[in-house]
């Protein structure tokens, strides 16, 4: 019974990786404990969603809009959520190698800046 226990709770604790700029946004978003705290980053991102042509796919400038939501929305995250505490590395680790690499390049520029 334990073996089964343990690898359920296991199984519960992993994510699944996200590979789009938008699946890493929406999926932060979801780990708010308050929405109404986001609020305006949630509408942000449904501005892009309903913007996008119907091959979803993103430019390089939609693809750093979404980025700077999702930096405020792990600010959010980090800093500021009352009921739950997270790590930046935490949050990231839900993104493939490709997004991870494509969002702190992206983050390097902006604050070299």
């Amino acid at each position: 019974m334990m073996v089964i226990f343990k690898s359920l709770v296991e199984g519960s604790q992993q994510s699944e990786i996200v590979t789009t700029a938008l699946d890493l946004v929406k999926t932060a978003a979801t780990l708010a404990s308050d929405t109404s705290a986001i609020e305006p980053l949630l509408h942000q991102i449904q501005e892009i969603v309903a913007s996008l042509p119907h091959e979803g796919f993103l430019t390089p400038e939609e693809e750093n809009s979404i980025f700077d939501i999702y930096f405020k929305l792990e600010h959010y995250l980090i800093a500021t959520d009352p009921m739950r505490n997270f790590r930046k590395e935490d949050l990231r680790n839900k993104a493939s190698m490709s997004l991870r690499t494509r969002l702190e390049s992206y983050e390097s520029r902006i604050t070299k800046n």
